[in-house]
């Protein structure tokens, strides 16, 4: 009896094996994102959705010739529900696809107007980093929040950059921006794919300490080795 552990490329974002133009392993990578910018046009648009519901529910429910407490609330958790709805549509409309592809040669992305390719025989590895605008942004907060305290005003941090990432491809030393990611999470998991898949990439070119997937690729094919499947 064999028991089928879950893929280490299952899940999110989404990776795909596939071969290169020379039939070897290669792996795409198509995470789907909200930048800083984009979850700021998403935030304001589920809000002016929900401004819209609640006004339509309310007139609603006002045009009835009869009022009571119970269809308030009822009008009340409709809208609650259809604006969680509708945000996560419009949050997830507004996500951005970001083709990624790497091989044993390669690691390539997928740019407005074509492909960017970096040669991975050359030292390398996926990082990540905060936001360059999370330290304007944290002086900003300080200092609207020493204003709002001499005016003993109460103000509500707005963790925009903060929350916020890059996934950087440091190619002999230097940073080369791949894509800005809103939410740590999602940072993270992605940033973590990349680096698991260029080390499987590095088991089958035999550059490194790369981590196979199987334990017949720990070692080189041999002259009169016993094939996989006969």
């Amino acid at each position: 009896m064999s028991i089928k552990g879950r893929s280490p490329f299952a899940g999110k974002p989404a990776t795909r094996q596939t071969t290169d133009r020379n039939g070897n392993i290669a792996f795409a990578v198509e995470p789907r994102i909200l930048t800083p910018a984009r979850a700021v046009l998403a935030g304001f648009l589920s809000k002016l959705a929900g401004l819209g519901l609640l006004g339509v529910n309310a007139s609603a429910v006002l045009d009835t010739n009869d009022v009571t407490p119970e269809t308030l609330v009822v009008a009340l958790v409709l809208t609650g529900i259809e604006y969680v709805v509708i945000s996560k549509l419009i949050h997830w409309l507004f996500r951005k696809r970001v083709r990624l592809m790497l091989t044993l040669g390669q690691f390539s992305v997928r740019r407005f107007f074509g492909w960017k390719h970096y040669d991975r025989e050359l030292p390398h590895r996926f990082a990540l980093l905060p936001h360059d605008s999370t330290q304007a942004e944290r002086d900003d907060e300080e200092y609207r929040a020493q204003e709002a305290q001499l005016q003993r005003k109460v103000v509500r941090k707005q963790r925009l950059y903060a929350n916020s990432f890059h996934v950087v491809f440091e190619y002999l030393g230097q940073r080369n921006d791949v894509m800005t990611v809103f939410g740590q999470k999602e940072a993270v998991a992605i940033a973590a794919r990349l680096q698991a898949c260029d080390s499987v990439l590095d088991a089958f070119a035999r550059q490194g300490h790369g981590t196979p997937l199987a334990p017949a690729q720990e070692w080189p094919t041999q002259p009169g080795a016993i094939p996989e499947h006969v």
